[in-house]
């Protein structure tokens, strides 16, 4: 038994220090692709063991304290900027019903970070033709989930900005499975909350609250 507890806090020390380097190689050199910011990562930490990979959100929990150590002065005022951005965007989609998720919500955004909205619609046309009404330029994606009807990318002021239609239903589903999806997201209410709480301190724990009640 204590063979397997080394072996287990030996993994849990090489996953952390993973995601450490990935977080690094994210923040740094601007890789946006977690998967390969981790397979780099266990690359030059000499771990060729692939299933012991940390997780996204583990690698998310370390690039905010990356963030915080090497960029606390020039973080908040970006990721405030790419929120108040995100607020826009999202109010000239308002009759679509955005929702913000990713690291521009969650506060591990960087200065190469996507805003990331959602629209839940069984009608992905109608958002396409809503893109060409307003003559955005944008470009199409290839989805990260199978359940995308639509993934595309266009920028707003010189912010990229990546939107992705799910089903309707989609909206509706208490948890979301797969790493890659996002549980938390927040509406166009939400997001002018989280922007004013910002200054006074909000804390990670009221986040969670406020997104979790989106829907």
């Amino acid at each position: 038994m204590p063979k397997a507890k080394d072996k287990t806090g030996k993994n849990n020390a090489m996953r952390e220090n993973i995601a450490h380097i990935a977080a690094r190689l994210i923040a740094v050199d601007g890789i946006e692709d977690f998967a390969l910011a981790k397979r780099k990562a266990a690359h030059q930490a000499g771990c060729d063991d692939t299933q012991n990979l940390p997780t996204n959100s583990e690698v998310e929990l370390a690039l905010k304290s990356y963030r915080e150590l090497y960029f606390r002065d020039a973080h908040p005022q970006l990721l405030n900027t790419l929120r108040r951005e995100a607020l826009q965007v999202m109010r000239q989609f308002e009759r679509l019903s955005p929702y913000l998720v990713g690291s521009v919500l969650n506060g591990s955004a960087g200065s190469y970070s996507d805003i990331n909205l959602h629209i839940y619609s069984d009608n992905p046309k109608e958002v396409e033709l809503f893109l060409l009404d307003r003559h955005v330029q944008y470009r199409h994606l290839p989805a990260r989930s199978e359940r995308a009807h639509l993934c595309v990318n266009f920028y707003s002021n010189d912010v990229p900005v990546t939107l992705t239609v799910f089903p309707e239903n989609d909206l509706r589903r208490s948890t979301n499975k797969g790493e890659n999806s996002a549980l938390e997201r927040a509406r166009i209410d939400q997001l002018q909350k989280l922007i004013a709480d910002s200054s006074s301190g909000q804390t990670n724990e009221q986040l969670q609250m406020l997104t979790s009640s989106a829907g």
